[in-house]
């Protein structure tokens, strides 16, 4: 995973951390948590919850220096990312540059993303879904039939963009993309990066279809029930 990819994970931790530090911190009567309390359920939190598994996450340090607030070091797939958590566990900060006032778009079933406030792609008026891919990417071949078994239900009411190795798209593959494939966008509503073998074929034609029919409006009625 290069970095970028790295960069944004960690952000969409920070966020997420910041309501956790808050909430579910346990503190004590004093208003303070111990410095490798607060760290190491935040660690736990972010490993739990929060990345994809297989991902790589540790805690590279805790640094001593006293302070008003615990500054501690995150270690995501090999890149270092400081980070500080105030005493009593409500602010976060971090230097990945985010706004932490962002709204992030909500991860939803299938492990897509929905951007509520979505403009939808359409192509003569009707939504687009967009694949990405390679010819060397394994993850790709069992995304593209599936994907396409869900289309067919759909006639002509979408227009099915698949770019293999090609440039076309790009501004989509770079709005919703962070360097991998496959990559599949659902009118600009829905996105994922990364397959859903681990549903297996029959659950992800489902969450499929269930994200069309929202795009065309509930049509064919006799899919969209």
């Amino acid at each position: 995973m290069n970095k970028n990819i790295s960069i944004i994970v960690f952000s969409l931790v920070m966020l997420v951390l910041v309501v956790f530090a808050a909430m579910n911190l346990n503190q004590d009567q004093s208003g303070c948590l111990p410095k490798e309390e607060a760290v190491n359920k935040a660690m736990d939190y972010i490993k739990k919850n929060l990345v994809e598994d297989g991902m790589e996450v540790s805690l590279a340090q805790i640094y001593s220096e006293d302070s008003p607030y615990y500054k501690f070091q995150i270690d995501i797939m090999g890149s270092l990312y400081d980070s500080i958590v105030t005493t009593d566990g409500a602010l976060l900060f971090t230097n990945a540059g985010f706004d932490l006032n962002e709204k992030l778009d909500e991860r939803v079933e299938g492990s897509f993303y929905v951007k509520e406030d979505a403009e939808i792609i359409t192509e003569d008026g009707k939504p687009v879904v967009y694949l990405f891919t390679t010819a060397e990417c394994g993850h790709c071949a069992w995304e593209k039939p599936v994907l396409a078994e869900a289309l067919e239900q759909f006639g002509d009411e979408v227009v099915y963009k698949l770019n293999e190795d090609g440039l076309d798209d790009m501004d989509v593959y770079e709005q919703f993309g962070t360097g991998g494939v496959p990559l599949i966008v659902l009118g600009g509503k829905y996105y994922r990066e990364g397959s859903g073998a681990n549903y297996g074929e029959e659950l992800e034609k489902e969450y499929l279809t269930n994200y069309i029919c929202d795009l065309t409006g509930g049509i064919p009625e006799d899919i969209c029930q």
